[in-house]
């Protein structure tokens, strides 16, 4: 019986370092999935115009032989995420993106301040430069991938 509750104990401490991660200075600026699909250089510009909406940045790399789909980008501190556009009109189909972005097979695709890029809408907390917030990138197979976006001035 000894030895049951020594491996549960033992169990329940590697289950626990999952959540020590999730610390906001812990959270990489890159990781890989499974897949061999790669998010990174994520940043977070608070709005000149409202503290309830930010724009973020990254690029997301598929280094995999095969296609894959993004099905969806979380964060806690963002009620809504939807894609925008600077210079173009808005559009369901746009704001959509994020929700069925093909991953073509050994690509890169860059999300910069001059193009589509991520927008946080709902923001649940202030946002304090050099902070890094979580975002959840999922995948139609079920994995996904967890990096910090560096907040940055406005």
């Amino acid at each position: 019986m000894k030895r049951v509750s020594a491996a549960f104990a033992v169990l329940l401490s590697f289950s626990a370092v999952p959540g020590f991660a999730q610390d906001a200075g812990a959270l990489p600026a890159a990781q890989h999935n499974r897949q061999k699909i790669v998010v990174l250089d994520g940043t977070l510009s608070p709005s000149s115009h409202s503290t309830s909406y930010a724009s973020g940045y990254f690029t997301i790399r598929n280094d995999d032989g095969a296609d894959h789909l993004l099905k969806g980008v979380s964060s806690s501190v963002c009620s809504s995420i939807t894609a925008h556009h600077t210079n173009q009109e808005q559009t369901q189909a746009t704001n959509d993106l994020f929700s069925h972005l093909s991953l073509p097979h050994n690509s890169e695709m860059i999300f910069p301040p001059s193009g589509y890029h991520l927008l946080c809408g709902g923001i649940t907390k202030p946002l304090q430069q050099g902070e890094k917030i979580p975002f959840t990138f999922q995948f139609l197979d079920g994995d996904s991938i967890t990096i910090g976006f560096t907040v940055k001035p406005v």
